[in-house]
């Protein structure tokens, strides 16, 4: 074995060049400890067209606002951990309910105090400019929490100016209870939520929910768009960047 001088003759030192960034967009995103879904369904989504960099906040699980206000504390803390001297182009949270309580503009001063002067968005406020996107403004909602987290998502869709014409709830306590939710029951939950409700749009809140691989035949079967948190974050951090989001087979808003 060589001594470390001799190592260092025998070393041999390598010139190298440097590249610049890849060329796609870089999407910084804070998802929940008990979110089960959403890196999977953004691996079927994200494709050549950007470059996700993530981390995880702490979450009991417990669907109530005390509980989701307290996430605000890990927020910050979180965004240090993503992909360090890498800059992002933008930020993104990961947890519909939580965005509603803690609040949009608090949410982006979270994700962003350490990450430079660049947009954030949520899926709460994906979700908006999204039926904004669409052109609709009468919204059914499929919520899986309970009246304690729906009741503050009507009220601040309704003052966005969003009419609410129907709103059906699972009434879940446990975020990692949503992930289970089966195609089947979304399909009846619709089925008994839309009909003379007048909707424009569906919202399918929450990034747990598993409603992706569904869109196209729930759009299909009800001849209206379906905005889900999952879809509306990915098109909604791809629009901040600049980039129009191509995602055939997900819908009218990821394949206009």
């Amino acid at each position: 074995m060589l001594t470390l001088d001799e190592f260092k003759e025998f070393e041999t030192a390598l010139p190298y060049s440097i590249e610049g960034r890849l060329d796609r967009v870089h999407i910084g995103l804070v998802q929940l400890n008990t979110d089960h879904s959403l890196e999977m369904d953004w691996a079927k989504l994200i494709g050549s067209q950007a470059a996700v960099f993530s981390s995880r906040v702490f979450s009991t699980s417990e669907m109530n606002p005390e509980a989701l206000d307290t996430i605000t504390a890990g927020v910050s803390e979180a965004t240090n951990l993503i992909a360090i001297g890498l800059p992002m182009d933008v930020m993104a949270f990961g947890c519909t309910s939580a965005s509603i309580v803690i609040g949009e503009e608090r949410v982006a001063q979270l994700l962003t105090e350490n990450r430079g002067n660049i947009p954030a968005t949520n899926p709460w406020a994906a979700a908006q400019a999204a039926f904004r996107h669409l052109g609709t403004q009468k919204v059914a909602v499929f919520a899986p929490y309970p009246t304690g987290v729906n009741y503050p998502l009507y009220q601040q869709l309704f003052e966005a100016g969003f009419d609410v014409t129907a709103l059906g709830a699972l009434g879940i306590e446990n975020d990692t209870d949503i992930t289970s939710i089966s195609k089947h029951s979304m399909l009846e939950g619709l089925a008994k939520l839309l009909p003379g409700s007048g909707a424009e749009v569906v919202f399918m809140s929450c990034t747990n929910l598993r409603a992706l691989d569904h869109i196209q035949e729930m759009e299909e079967t009800f001849g209206i768009p379906i905005v889900t948190s999952t879809t509306a974050l990915f098109w909604h951090a791809m629009h901040l960047a600049g980039k129009k989001a191509q995602c055939p087979g997900y819908g009218k808003l990821l394949n206009p």
